[in-house]
């Protein structure tokens, strides 16, 4: 890795990143509103997929992905920004690959449900009870997005512990 980040490093576009005064901070504005609305929406919806907020039909809440989707870009797009500004902080980081790795556990529990159980959770009407598959799903999301946020905000407090 380290010869791709000393290349990475030299390039102009990771140059003009570190260099430029605003683009930094506006993109840890913009990555924490889309962590929120990814948070905000996709934990409403892992909570009704877990049994609470019954008088809510799955559908409705489900209606409100494509803001998690926004988000996630977002978040994606940002994130990509901060890997080429400063790859060593990032790729020599076990918190980075830390949250990576419940960046993969997230999206392997979305596939999941949206193969399995996804079709069958969206016709749970209000005051329907999800299945057991479906609350499993949810917890196991809500896991996987807290680890995310953990382990993104231990970036800067664990630094360059490999």
């Amino acid at each position: 890795m380290d010869p791709f980040v000393a290349w990475l490093k030299t390039t102009s576009l990771s140059q003009a990143i570190v260099l430029t005064r605003w683009v930094w901070p506006l993109c840890e504005t913009l990555h924490f509103i889309g962590l929120s609305l990814v948070v905000g929406v996709v934990g409403f919806f892992d909570l009704r997929l877990m049994g609470f907020m019954k008088r809510i039909p799955v559908v409705a809440v489900r209606d409100l992905m494509p803001f998690a989707l926004a988000g996630f870009t977002l978040n994606l797009i940002t994130g990509i920004i901060f890997l080429i500004g400063l790859p060593e902080q990032y790729v020599h980081n076990r918190a980075w690959w830390m949250k990576v790795l419940f960046l993969v556990v997230a999206g392997g529990n979305a596939a999941i449900f949206e193969r399995w159980v996804g079709a069958r959770a969206a016709m749970v009407g209000a005051n329907e009870d999800t299945s057991a598959g479906a609350k499993l799903i949810g917890a196991a999301s809500l896991f996987a997005w807290f680890g995310v946020l953990y382990w993104g905000r231990m970036l800067p407090f664990i630094g360059n512990a490999f």
